[in-house]
């Protein structure tokens, strides 16, 4: 089981790198990292969509989070941080995103389920607060949806 659950994680953190690395889809500011992807369900395995409890389907997606904090020393460090957020169609209602944090290793992600469909242009407006002292970070970006 734990070989499985491993493998599985391994798969995830995989797919969410080769993501970041393809898209290269972030904002910053002078201490913070916040990557994010947006991509449809069924890119995930079933293996890994059931070891996480994730629904792989057409009409599903999935938004990846992850926030790193700046180093002095080098790499940035993967940090734990409060996510709210909505996504929606552009003059359509907004839809709360639930946020699920995934931890393994030194690796934090957060995961969000919404509803999509083949062509749909979905909106997303998430609040990054890192720590209670500082101004949340502001990310929003559009995104089409095609089934594969």
């Amino acid at each position: 089981m734990f070989k499985i659950h491993l493998t599985s994680l391994m798969g995830l953190v995989m797919l969410f790198s080769a993501h970041f690395a393809c898209a290269e889809q972030f904002i910053e500011d002078s201490d913070y990292i916040v990557h994010y992807s947006a991509f449809n369900s069924t890119l995930v395995k079933p293996e890994v969509a059931k070891a996480y409890g994730l629904t792989r389907s057409r009409e599903r997606g999935l938004l990846n989070i992850s926030v790193q904090r700046k180093m002095p020393t080098g790499l940035p460090k993967p940090i734990t941080a409060q996510l709210k957020g909505y996504t929606g169609q552009l003059g359509g209602s907004e839809i709360p995103l639930k946020f699920k944090l995934i931890t393994e290793g030194d690796a934090i992600y957060y995961l969000a389920e919404f509803r999509t469909s083949n062509g749909n242009k979905l909106n997303f407006d998430v609040t990054v607060q890192t720590t209670p002292e500082r101004p949340p970070m502001e990310l929003s970006f559009t995104q089409a949806f095609f089934a594969d």
